[in-house]
């Protein structure tokens, strides 16, 4: 593991005080490094006792301010990502799954990796990237290793933000 990259990527970043700055610079940094085409940041959270992930930040990825994507854990990849606490790498994904578009055109990635952010065993969030390219070991590591590395300051970020 990269931790001198790892570092890095973290300095920049500490000094943001709210979730969804953080997270999307979080992402744009990770997808940046390893070539990512796309991103989402989903953050844990309870919605009438039920374990809920909740977009709160993208890379290449728009959502309209007054829209909201949320998943009980266990539901859909990313759910279940949560629910189980490990990483998901999944290769040739069928086309039109994920649409990548770009001022020049768009295109399906054929490749997602889905990662929990957690702290022990408390699940904090999930981070889904997309790729053209397969992701090596070297940056399922290097994104494990900065997700493990700001857990504490994303858990410390979400106490002081109401997802209502």
């Amino acid at each position: 593991m990269n931790t001198d990259k790892i570092n890095e990527i973290f300095d920049k970043l500490r000094e943001i005080k709210q979730i969804n700055t953080f997270t999307a610079k979080l992402l744009s940094s990770l997808a940046n490094e390893i070539e990512a085409s796309q991103g989402a940041f989903f953050v844990a959270s309870k919605k009438n006792d039920i374990n809920i992930l909740r977009l709160v930040s993208g890379y290449a990825y728009h959502l309209p301010e007054s829209s909201v994507i949320e998943f009980e854990f266990g539901e859909g990849l990313s759910g279940q990502v949560a629910k189980e606490g490990k990483p998901v790498n999944i290769k040739n994904v069928p086309d039109n799954y994920i649409n990548i578009i770009s001022g020049l055109g768009h295109s399906s990635p054929k490749n997602l990796y889905i990662c929990p952010v957690k702290i022990d065993d408390k699940i904090l969030g999930v981070v889904e990237l997309a790729s053209f390219k397969e992701f090596t070991s070297e940056q399922q590591d290097l994104i494990s290793g900065i997700l493990e590395h700001s857990a504490s300051y994303i858990n410390e970020l979400i106490k002081v933000t109401d997802f209502n």
